[in-house]
Formats: structure tokens, C-alpha cells, sequence
């Protein structure tokens, strides 16, 4: 029987006064020097920098950036960002598979946006958002894989907070992966901009 191995979430959430949006993502591998910055198979940089500079086409090398780079496009697009994953374990800490993750608490997001102008909370894996949901629960957090919740892409739970309706949305992966129709970065890119306004 594996004995458990409590780590914390590396990195503080990133919360931009007047955001009206919060993008979550499950955990970085424990090589990542910031959210979503591990490989360049990681995409989200490349998507956003596009957004921010208006273009349908993806460059690549974003995730290379620093830290206040990729700080000042969050705050020049209104996000804020955080992961799910607070406490966690993982089956081989050399993955970066969410199947791994053993989490053992849960970031507490309604908590982390009570007092913010956040509305959306933009899911980028959809391991994040049944995890979010599991979470609501206030059930022991279990591995993906025993969660038995189906969530399709596009809205998929509402709340209110603070006289306030708060929307979650599920986006497709930001992954360099997929030739499929719906797979394609330019077609994420466009899921993007959809609900990623200037």
C-alpha cells in the first residue's frame, strides 16, 4: 500500500481586480515553473496571446514566456486563473496525467471569488470541472477516475454568489493534439474566443 505523500499546489491563485473571469485547470506537473507552462504541447499561452493580439491564426512558444508576461496577458484579456487541486499525491510524480493525481483537498473556488466580480469560471480540462463539481459536494475528493460525473463541452452548472450568477463553462483541452474536426488549435481557438472577451 502506497504511504501518502501530502504536497501543496505550487503556485498562489491569480486573481485580477475587476476579472469577470476565472480560468481553472486541474494541476501542473511538478516541472511546471508556472500554470500551464510544462511543454510545448501546452497550448493555453499560445491561444491567449492570439486573443490579445486579435489574430485567427496560433504561434507557438508562448509557454517559454515569463511569469509577468504571461501575468500582463491575463490581466490585458480580464482573466484570472487558478487550479482545482489544492493538497494532492500522485500515483508516479514523474506524470503529468491527471489519471495520476490523488488529490486530497480541493481548492475552494467559491470561496476564492465571493468577494470578486467574477461570473465565469472557464474550465480548461474536463478532469477541472468534475473535480469543481465533486468538490460542490463536500465529499471526500476521490482520483477522476472514480467520479462518475459526464459533463459535455459548453455551459454545464450555474450558481449565485453575492447576488450574482455565476456560469460554468467547460472548453476544450489546450493541448497540441487532435486533426479532427473540433480538434484542430484553430478551432479551440475560435471556442476561445467566444468566451474570452476584450
Amino acid at each position: 500500500m502506497k504511504c501518502i505523500m501530502k504536497k501543496q499546489h505550487p503556485f498562489e491563485p491569480i486573481i485580477h481586480k475587476h476579472s469577470k473571469t476565472l480560468l481553472i485547470g486541474s494541476l501542473p506537473p511538478e516541472t511546471a515553473p508556472f500554470y500551464f507552462s510544462n511543454s510545448s504541447k501546452t497550448r493555453l499561452w499560445d491561444l491567449l496571446y492570439a486573443i490579445e493580439n486579435k489574430s485567427n491564426l496560433v504561434g507557438k512558444g508562448m509557454y517559454l514566456s515569463d511569469k509577468s508576461t504571461k501575468i500582463k496577458i491575463l490581466k490585458g484579456l480580464g482573466l484570472s486563473i487558478t487550479d482545482i487541486i489544492y493538497e494532492y499525491d500522485r500515483e508516479d510524480m514523474n506524470s503529468g496525467e491527471d489519471e495520476k493525481i490523488l488529490p486530497l483537498t480541493y481548492k475552494n473556488i467559491i470561496e476564492l471569488i465571493e468577494d470578486t466580480e467574477i461570473t465565469k469560471l472557464i474550465f480548461l480540462y474536463k478532469s477541472a470541472a468534475i473535480w469543481f463539481l465533486h468538490s460542490l459536494s463536500n465529499n471526500i475528493p476521490l482520483p477522476i477516475r472514480k467520479i462518475k460525473y459526464k459533463i459535455d463541452w459548453g455551459e454545464f452548472h450555474k450558481f449565485e454568489i453575492n447576488n450574482r450568477i455565476v456560469t460554468c463553462i467547460l472548453l476544450p483541452n489546450p493541448l497540441n493534439r487532435g486533426k479532427k474536426a473540433g480538434e484542430t488549435l484553430e478551432v479551440k481557438l475560435q471556442d476561445y474566443k467566444k468566451h474570452i472577451k476584450l
